[in-house]
């Protein structure tokens, strides 16, 4: 019998003994002489027995889903199985991989089931046996499972990748694949970049080629038996077809498309071309290339492309360009000649820009309306305006109350005068009535005296006299005196009657008396010093002098020749004439002057001098004021006349209406006014209400000019201007010598609660006619310029009033101005052309160039007609030649397309530099778990049979 090949699988009905085949034969003793024996020799040769269907719930029925999915679930859990127990099954597999070298004799494994390996693992998955261990039925099952081991052997390492990819970022990735510290770091950094890159790309790409590789691996076991062989070349072939039919159809589409001239028509070689010139045109990238000395990273161009613009931040809708986004002067030099060339992209991201930046100024604009802000300042200015008025109005009624309070009563000087002037005659009058009385007592009871010593007193003054003052001043009373001498009367004097005989009849004089009354000196005496009192007040002092004497020779004989009680009320007499004289009749006194009557009748100074001869000021003659006020001082037409005479004064100056002068008149009056304390306080009261008129007069009309003449106050140039020029009120605020000042006077003169918002909107039609550009764009959309409007609130003037009018919202203002500095570094691909020149050189590109000329076809024909070319070869090459130009110029028009899509699309442009960033582009192909030929779960496959042969073998072996 034929030994048993230990290559044999044997094979034993379902359920029976695997060892009831076989008889119990014990192996020869080895003998050390005995030649190598065959250890399979001693066990008989027995037929296999026909194979037995393995038993299953439910019989097969050929394909289905249910099926299928089993399949595909059970291949997955047992590819993850055999990836995460390869390490303890490689280990446990040591023993029978010595075992095959020559010479050697070991054990198979260290373990049957050893903890950690693949079937514990895949246990595990089956939560202890829980989820039965499903065995496809059919061909198909049995490849679906082979594609589910495929992708579960993939997904292992995956997951791994993509957890250290989750640790790291991009930059640190492609840091460590462009410059690793180790070779390690290296190699998962090579492991790990297609998975941080495009972890999407990469797991689909893994995916597809797993999918296609098991399907490959379980067809080829399926037609040419399970083997490693089959597996390994079926994986492979599985894997490049898939690699092979992606590139035809690639191709075919693009040649498809070329000869159509589709303008959809894009490939790997079109997007590289423009990520190329992306790269090339970037003054970052240049920089980073000029400076590096290992391959450049667009990483940051990336992100800096996917970052919003301030613009976009500041408005929203507003589309960037990827010059706008970067800040990059080669993208915006790119821009310029790209939109310059085909305008179509940058025309309609503009106007879209153009309807959100109005849109975006339009609600910022102020609520306000610029009419109603004039309107409230017309108004206030207005009761500004009256209401200085009303004061001085109201400050004229009180002066007309004090000036009318302060006019005199009698209204003429000769009215006042003669009041002063009655009222000092009747005190003058009443104080020579008291000396009348005193002199009076003196000849009461009759008293007589001798005249003797008097005559001869007189005698002897009159011989004193020169001849001329004898003839001109000798008083009368002299020869009234002289006639009182006694012894010259005769003794018979005429009775006036006669006798019978017709003649007088004479009587004899009594005898002649030495005495004579008192009373006619007294009498001659009084009439000689009225006599030198009116000479004194004429001046004829000569006459006054002379007659003193006589009045002297009186008094001198009065005092001897009067008793001493007589003597003593003569004194006082005397004494009282003397006050009186000095009280009314001093010369020069203004008693005097008012009182000196005047020849004729009448006095001589008059009425109209009296009150102004009295009301003196403080440096005046006060003597005789005060001797007014003492001797008329109670007397109403004295107080009233003096009072009158100052009101009149006062009133003839003018001094109503000047009141620093009328203090100053009050002032140098003060003893006068003294004496008047209700005078003084009119005065006062009027100087007063003088000067509430002039500075409420002065007010009004400084109100006025400051209100109504431009120039001097902002409320009049603002309100110089009518509505319809609200741009030039607008400009006398920014304008003004303070503009913050001025605004916040504009406000506080309005006074409204919309003043501030009226205000706001009427400096916005200042921002509108200033930001506003003439021409609309192209869908007749409104434009804005960003740089003007940014200028604009950057001035100090207009900075100063936009400040002072968003004082109670400055977030909002610094929004708008953060709308229009952003709006200002907008479009700056606009900016790009080169200095000095148009830039229409940089807008002009290449010329029409005919896909296949007709100097090209006339050739193929003349070299037919020539017999050079079969006309079927001729006209291959034609197709040939139109498709190959055909194919370069719809690329190169695809390339300008996607050039002007991406300029104007930073998303787009992003996504293109990120597919081929030098630093990652070879990520994005790079195949990982499926990039060698040899397959993991064969090699996987290979142990797991290795550990699991046959096993009538693998009984025989333990048996022995």
């Amino acid at each position: 019998m034929a030994g048993l090949d230990k290559n044999q699988q044997a094979t034993v009905p379902q359920g029976a003994d695997p060892w009831a085949a076989f008889p119990i034969v014990a192996p020869a003793s080895p003998t050390a002489s005995a030649p190598e024996a065959d250890p399979w020799a001693a066990f008989p040769v027995v037929e296999p027995a026909a194979p037995v269907p393995a038993a299953t719930d439910e019989p097969d029925t050929g394909f289905s889903l249910s099926g299928a999915a089993g399949s595909l679930a059970d291949g997955v859990r047992q590819g993850v199985s055999m990836v995460l127990g390869a390490p303890v099954d490689i280990v446990n597999n040591l023993p029978r991989v010595a075992n095959v070298l020559p010479g050697e004799q070991g054990y198979t494994t260290f373990s049957d089931r050893p903890i950690g390996g693949s079937e514990t693992i895949d246990d595990l998955l089956r939560f202890g046996g829980a989820v039965p261990d499903y065995e496809p039925r059919n061909t198909a099952e049995r490849v679906v499972n082979r594609v589910g081991e495929e992708l579960g052997a993939t997904a292992v390492p995956l997951a791994g990748g993509l957890a250290s990819a989750g640790r790291q970022t991009v930059a640190q990735v492609n840091r460590a694949a462009a410059a690793p510290r180790s070779v390690g770091q290296g190699l998962a950094a090579q492991f790990v970049q297609p998975l941080a890159v495009n972890p999407a790309g990469a797991l689909t790409r893994e995916g597809a080629y797993a999918t296609a590789a098991g399907l490959g691996a379980g067809s080829a076991n399926e037609i040419f038996g399970p083997s490693a062989v089959a597996d390994t070349a079926g994986s492979i072939a599985g894997a490049g077809g898939l690699a092979l039919t992606h590139g035809l159809a690639q191709a075919l589409w693009n040649t498809g498309a070329a000869a159509i001239g589709s303008p959809k028509f894009r490939g790997g070689v079109v997007d590289e071309a423009v990520a190329e010139r992306l790269l090339n045109s970037s003054e970052h990238m240049i920089k980073q290339a000029a400076a590096s000395d290992v391959s450049v990273d667009a990483q940051r161009l990336v992100d800096a492309l996917r970052t919003s613009a301030p613009v976009e931040t500041a408005v929203p809708g507003y589309r960037a360009n990827i010059a706008d986004r970067t800040g990059d002067a080669g993208f915006a030099a790119l821009a310029y000649n790209v939109d310059a060339s085909a305008p179509g992209a940058a025309i309609m991201r503009r106007n879209a820009n153009d309807a959100a930046v109005d849109n975006a100024i339009t609600a910022a604009a102020p609520d306000g309306v610029p009419s109603r802000a004039r309107q409230d300042l017309q108004a206030a200015v207005d009761a500004q305006l009256a209401e200085a008025i009303g004061l001085r109005d109201t400050a004229q009624s009180q002066f007309d109350e004090a000036a009318q309070a302060i006019a005199p009563s009698l209204p003429t000087a000769e009215a006042r005068g003669s009041g002063i002037r009655a009222a000092l005659s009747d005190a003058y009058g009443s104080a020579q009535d008291g000396v009348r009385e005193k002199y009076a007592a003196l000849d009461a009871d009759g008293t007589l005296v001798d005249p003797q010593e008097l005559v001869a007193r007189a005698a002897v003054t009159d011989a004193n006299l020169a001849p001329n003052d004898a003839k001109r001043f000798r008083p009368p009373e002299a020869e009234t005196i002289r006639a009182m001498r006694p012894g010259d009367q005769a003794p018979y004097r005429d009775t006036g009657l006669v006798n019978q005989f017709n003649r007088p009849v004479m009587a004899e004089n009594p005898p002649v008396e030495q005495t004579v009354p008192l009373s006619d000196v007294m009498a001659t005496r009084s009439g000689l010093t009225d006599d030198v009192r009116a000479a004194r007040a004429d001046g004829k002092n000569q006459a006054a002098r002379i007659g003193g004497q006589y009045v002297d020779d009186i008094d001198a004989y009065l005092e001897q020749a009067l008793s001493p009680e007589l003597q003593q009320q003569f004194g006082e007499a005397r004494a009282a004439r003397r006050d009186v004289a000095d009280r009314f009749e001093r010369p020069g006194t203004a008693n005097a002057e008012v009182l000196r009557p005047r020849e004729g009748g009448g006095y001589a100074l008059d009425d109209s001098a009296v009150g102004a001869r009295y009301a003196q000021q403080d440096r005046g003659r006060l003597s005789d004021l005060k001797s007014l006020l003492a001797e008329a001082g109670s007397d109403p037409r004295a107080r009233e006349g003096l009072a009158d005479t100052v009101l009149a004064d006062v009133e003839a100056r003018g001094l109503a209406d000047k009141p620093e002068a009328l203090k100053k008149y009050l002032g140098e009056r003060q003893v006068l006014l003294g004496e008047f304390p209700e005078l003084q306080a009119k005065l006062s009261a009027a100087g007063d209400a003088s000067t509430e008129l002039s500075v409420a007069t002065r007010a009004a009309q400084d109100t006025e000019k400051r209100l109504t003449t431009p120039g001097r106050s902002p409320e009049a140039s603002y309100l110089k201007y009518s509505d319809e020029r609200v741009l030039d009120s607008v400009r006398t605020v920014t304008n003004a010598a303070d503009p913050r000042a001025a605004t916040r006077q504009l406000l506080e003169t309005a006074g409204t609660p919309t003043a501030r918002q009226d205000l706001r909107a009427a400096l916005w039609e200042e921002v509108k006619n200033r930001g506003q550009l003439s021409a609309s764009n192209v869908s007749g959309g409104q434009r804005w310029n960003g740089r003007v409007l940014r200028d604009l609130f950057d001035d100090p003037k207009f900075g100063a009033v936009a400040e002072e009018l968003w004082a109670d919202d400055p977030e909002d203002l610094a929004n708008i101005k953060e709308v229009f500095s952003a709006l200002a570094g907008s479009e700056g691909s606009s900016r790009a052309k080169a200095v000095n020149t148009s830039g229409t050189g940089q807008a002009v590109t290449g010329k029409y160039d005919p896909s296949l000329t007709a100097a090209a076809v006339a050739s193929r024909v003349r070299s037919v007609n020539r017999n050079q070319l079969s006309p079927t070869v001729a006209g291959i090459d034609i197709l040939g030649t139109w498709l190959r130009r055909k194919s370069a110029q719809v690329q190169s028009r695809a390339i300008d397309q996607l050039t002007s899509e991406i300029i104007n699309n930073p998303g787009m442009a992003a996504d293109l530099l990120e597919r081929y960033n030098p630093a990652t582009q070879s990520a994005y192909t790079k195949m990982l778990v499926q990039k060698w030929g040899v397959r993991a779960p064969t090699l996987l496959q290979l142990l797991d049979e290795g550990e699991n042969g046959d096993p009538v073998v693998e009984a025989l072996e333990k048996g022995g």
